[in-house]
């Protein structure tokens, strides 16, 4: 379709000489000789079958074809630089889908070590709560969920097994020195595959169980937020309250120390079309690293509640 054309570097010498209205300035634009400028537009020239520039002793100006050939060559140019720079950003920008209390308590205070180490590229967080279909919706590069990750998924990669259990803060620990009568703030999943804390109810002592309060928010943030204020105590994710268990804020409740639930899973889902991409697999690498150096903290949280059940 285009084998007539002339070459894009031709063009290219062609728009810088002509803007310019210099030869020399325009092979200091383009980092080549004066010479290989000329050379082009003569075999540009050639190749339109007429001339583009009336040479001067010191100067060059363009001809009635020049000045035609400026305008589109330079909008032409204008419009290829902006698609080209378009999927230049594209590529360097990760989209990422995950649910907002991933995102807020985890993920975004620790995005700036991923951009320390990656300068050249930025992470877009896209929260929802709802499982997006990210092989079909391009928008997103990868998605981060919350359950089972399926083994035998190419697409999937386990990121970090974790435990649901029961925090609140001391105050409140203090407050309710047993379960009788407890409020437990918890989170009602839209993932009805996802467990729920009313069937460890029965691990409690039986007038215990039948008098706690259960209280219900559709995002594990606002569960979260009830504890820190010492609403009740919360049945939430360890891997989101790794800074409020390190500074104390809320520490694990004595007397619910059985409402515990192990075996989920993080774990990323990228897309076919994104296996084998450098930016998606570099951000891949660095959240399973920075989930590993939660460990330590998770195995401090569980010695703790070993110690408490040991007490009891």
């Amino acid at each position: 379709m285009f084998a007539r054309l002339p070459s894009l570097n031709s063009f290219r010498a062609f728009e810088a000489a002509a803007r310019l209205r210099s030869f020399k300035a325009a092979a200091a634009e383009l980092y080549v000789t004066p010479t290989a400028i000329s050379h082009q537009i003569r075999q540009l020239e050639a190749q339109m079958g007429t001339l583009l520039f009336e040479r001067k002793t010191r100067s060059v100006a363009l001809t009635q074809e020049g000045e035609a050939l400026l305008a589109v060559t330079h909008q032409a140019l204008k419009q290829l630089q902006s698609g080209v720079d378009s999927i230049r950003r594209q590529a360097s920008t990760i989209t990422v889908s995950t649910t907002s209390a991933f995102a807020s308590l985890w993920l975004v205070p620790r995005l700036e070590d991923f951009r320390q180490q990656h300068p050249a590229l930025d992470v877009v967080l896209k929260t929802s709560e709802s499982k997006e279909n990210i092989e079909h919706d391009r928008r997103f590069d990868v998605a981060i969920r919350y359950g089972h990750c399926p083994a035998s998924d190419p697409q999937s990669v386990l990121l970090y097994r974790e435990t649901l259990c029961c925090v609140a803060s001391a105050s409140y620990c203090e407050q309710t020195q047993s379960a009788e009568n407890a409020i437990i703030y918890t989170t009602r999943w839209q993932n009805t595959d996802l467990p729920s804390v009313e069937p460890l109810l029965n691990s409690l002592p039986s007038p215990a169980a039948a008098s706690v309060k259960l209280r219900y928010f559709d995002q594990e943030t606002h569960t979260v937020q009830a504890a820190l204020a010492s609403q009740g105590a919360a049945f939430v994710s360890t891997l989101l309250i790794q800074q409020p268990l390190r500074e104390k804020w809320l520490i694990p409740h004595p007397a619910l120390a059985s409402l515990q639930q192990s075996g989920l899973e993080y774990y990323a889902v990228i897309p076919d079309r994104h296996r084998q991409t450098a930016a998606v697999q570099q951000f891949v690498v660095w959240l399973r690293q920075m989930l590993t150096e939660t460990e330590s903290s998770s195995s401090v949280l569980r010695f703790s509640h070993q110690r408490i059940q040991e007490t009891e």
